[in-house]
């Protein structure tokens, strides 16, 4: 819409937002963990706290993945995946008993002009855990709805959930319309009956039968439902951040730095991704004994340079407030992704994530000295802080990398250059190896990075002094070409210093496509 015109002082112009393009989405979080209901071991994508809350259900106490999600939209998030861990427990269920059967017929007091495969309706979760537990469910029968065939009224109350109410349901979509409610699944048990002939005493007018959902039991969670959780997110090109909120608090210290260290793999072999993790330690002694099990977890420059730590945790609103705890200590990462997300979107990825306040907290849960504090940042650690009439800001903006000092900036730039070089030089992976395609690789991966040198993510004064692409006989070899590869050297400086970061392109003969860091 454009704007008036005629009229002089401040004037505001709506239009859509520009949605990135597909397959080079930076800003996209992935959320491992515990949840209330929904799919075990199933991504979901999700775009709004209310589509979490209809797929995943409510927040809880003990659960920080629900928590973290909605940190992460309060922050400015606005794509996420939830992979729902663990495995077995067992569904909430139910049986509404709606009548005797005798003779394939209703005894007197039953919904005499129903037609139905069976005289039980039983009711299940759609998904294990407790979430369903004390849920009631009520069928009412009218024999005479408003065309004059017998109708039935649904409703579902679950614990914590607004209730569910469906009205005038004919007796063929019963089952159907309880599974549109998205909450149980419905099915016909025992004696199937036939409905009496219509007429003025065709049994009672009006019933209805009740229920109550129990014997839900939480799935386990276990440290080899985390390594499949870690393949299922590293399968999804679009993510761009993974955090697991509820890993610490699940599985033992070993088994957390195993799943740690086979994030930092998958986030290294893939180029596009950064894992975000979080402690509550403030005091020196624990900072080093935590970072000394982090390092044995994340043993090398290229795993290390894929995560990055923030600390300490934050205070946000209990989940069960009280007059003594009304807010308590939360773990960050939902908060820090969000606010990646935000300026992604707004900035670009070659911007810090760093000196931006954080919503949805009232301060960290955790105090330090000027000497903690450098002693943390010396180990690598961002940090969270809360100043006087500042609020409360994200300080730092630094991977585990401590050998060159490579920012998340520099690696979230790299991150979406992998993206759009991949998308670039996919359609070329079956041409004829030969100077032609060398040439249409240098062209298409130029055009990336000239349009990142123009928005400002590359250094120098001219683009030669920014990236370096070379695809040619020097970097593709007789040996090369007999094998099938096409192989192209792509140098980029983030950032002055001008130390250029090299990254190498390889077309297989079988369509394959990889991008390496050297």
């Amino acid at each position: 819409m454009s704007p008036t015109l005629e009229t002089p002082g401040y004037r505001v112009v709506r239009a859509e937002r520009p949605v990135p393009e597909e397959g080079l989405r930076n800003d996209v979080a992935a959320f491992l963990g515990r949840a209330d209901r929904g799919p075990l071991g199933v991504p979901a994508r999700i775009t709004s706290r209310h589509e979490y809350a209809v797929v995943y259900g409510r927040r809880r106490a003990g659960l920080a993945t629900p928590r973290a999600v909605e940190a992460y939209y309060a922050n400015g998030g606005e794509v996420a995946w939830v992979l729902r861990t663990g495995h077995g427990g067992a569904a909430a269920a139910a049986t509404i008993e709606l009548g005797a059967v005798a003779g394939g017929s209703w005894e007197p007091d039953g919904p005499a002009r129903l037609a139905l495969p069976g005289n039980r309706l039983r009711l299940v979760a759609t998904s294990p855990g407790t979430w369903c537990d004390g849920a009631t469910a009520r069928v009412t029968y009218r024999a005479f709805g408003p065309t004059g065939a017998p109708q039935l009224d649904i409703s579902l109350d679950v614990p914590g959930e607004p209730p569910v109410q469906l009205a005038g349901v004919a007796q063929d979509e019963l089952i159907a319309a309880i599974g549109s409610m998205g909450l149980v699944t419905a099915s016909f048990e025992g004696e199937p009956v036939a409905a009496e002939a219509p007429g003025p005493s065709s049994g009672p007018a009006q019933r209805s039968f009740t229920a109550t959902l129990g014997g839900g039991r939480e799935p386990a969670v276990e440290r080899t439902d985390y390594l499949d959780a870690v393949v299922g997110q590293a399968q999804i090109e679009e993510i761009a951040l993974v955090c697991a909120p509820d890993l610490d608090s699940d599985l033992p210290a070993a088994d957390c730095d195993e799943v740690v260290a086979s994030l930092a793999d998958a986030a290294a072999v893939a180029q596009d991704r950064l894992v975000v993790l979080s402690t509550a330690l403030t005091r020196s002694g624990d900072v080093e004994v935590w970072r000394a099990r982090l390092a044995s977890a994340v043993t090398d420059g290229s795993r290390e340079r894929a995560v990055a730590v923030y600390a300490p945790w934050l205070m946000a609103e209990s989940l069960s407030p009280s007059g003594r705890d009304r807010y308590v200590a939360t773990n960050p990462v939902g908060h820090v992704c969000g606010v990646i997300s935000r300026l992604d979107r707004e900035r670009g990825s070659g911007w810090a994530p760093a000196n931006t306040l954080v919503a949805d907290t009232v301060d960290v849960a955790a105090r330090s000295t000027d000497a903690e504090r450098a002693f943390a940042i010396s180990r690598q650690l961002n940090l969270l802080r809360c100043r006087p009439g500042g609020g409360l800001e994200i300080w730092g903006a630094r991977t585990l990398d401590a050998g060159d000092g490579r920012q998340i900036a520099h690696r979230r730039l790299v991150h979406r250059l992998v993206r759009a070089i991949r998308r670039v030089a996919a359609p070329l992976v079956f041409d004829t190896n030969a100077q032609l395609l060398w040439f249409a690789v240098v062209r298409a991966v130029s055009g990336v990075l000239l349009e990142a040198f123009r928005n400002g993510f590359l250094q120098g004064a001219r683009p030669d002094q920014a990236y370096r692409v070379r695809c040619d006989a020097t970097t593709n070899t007789a040996e090369h070409v007999d094998a099938g590869l096409v192989v192209c050297e792509i140098e980029i400086a983030p950032a002055a210093p001008m130390e250029f970061i090299t990254l190498r392109l390889t077309l297989g003969t079988q369509g394959l496509l990889e991008v390496v860091e050297q």
